[in-house]
């Protein structure tokens, strides 16, 4: 199963869920998960894509803060087995 048929997605306006269809989970994620999902799914470096969707965000944080936060979002996601 590739993973544009593995994935049902739908998108709101902060977030969006994500239901796997070969492990029958669930998943809600934030602009940032959001971010890195699709890089995967595009071949793109996920790092890049979670710290600049967490820039936009969050722009008064600074860059310690914004690594932080990304690393934290990268575990969850590898932890859910999205990337």
């Amino acid at each position: 199963m590739s993973a544009g048929e593995q994935f049902l997605i739908h998108r709101w306006a902060d977030g969006c869920a994500v239901f796997d269809q070969a492990s029958g989970n669930t998943h809600a994620l934030d602009l940032a998960s959001w971010a890195g999902f699709c890089a995967v799914q595009r071949g793109e470096p996920v790092e890049t894509a979670i710290e600049s969707a967490l820039r936009a965000q969050w722009p008064e944080k600074d860059g310690g803060e914004i690594a932080a936060l990304a690393q934290g979002c990268h575990e969850r996601l590898a932890a859910c087995g999205l990337i």
